[in-house]
């Protein structure tokens, strides 16, 4: 990672995210900050249900200050998302990019998703 970029929060898209998905390294994770109820309805495959106020006390487990975090809501008026995303680098994470278009543009794409997981 560039550190020139440290810090700063970046936004992709769709298309984007999903070839990102296909490629290990840099490591990465996925975070829905959406309710549990709609992360079980249907979330991207791998991504963890990662509730704001969760993010405000901790990096999610299994994650440290170099992952990579994507971070995810609803659509592109979810709040919570830039929320999210100031709490991981209030806590030193280096690469934070917001998936501007939320669930809606995922879903508008076709791309896969997977029930499950926490409700």
């Amino acid at each position: 990672m560039d550190p020139h970029f440290e810090g700063v929060i970046f936004q992709t898209h769709a298309s984007e995210l999903a070839k990102r998905l296909g490629h290990e390294f840099p490591r990465h994770t996925v975070l829905d900050v959406r309710d549990a109820a709609a992360f079980a309805s249907s979330h991207i495959p791998g991504a963890q249900r990662a509730p704001v106020g969760e993010l405000a006390s901790a990096l999610p487990q299994g994650t440290d200050v170099s992952t990579e975090f994507f971070v995810l809501g609803a659509d592109p008026e979810d709040t919570a998302v830039r929320a999210a995303s100031q709490a991981l680098r209030a806590h030193g994470a280096r690469r934070v990019v917001e998936f501007s278009g939320g669930m809606s543009e995922w879903n508008a794409y076709g791309f896969g998703t997977e029930p499950g997981g926490a409700a």
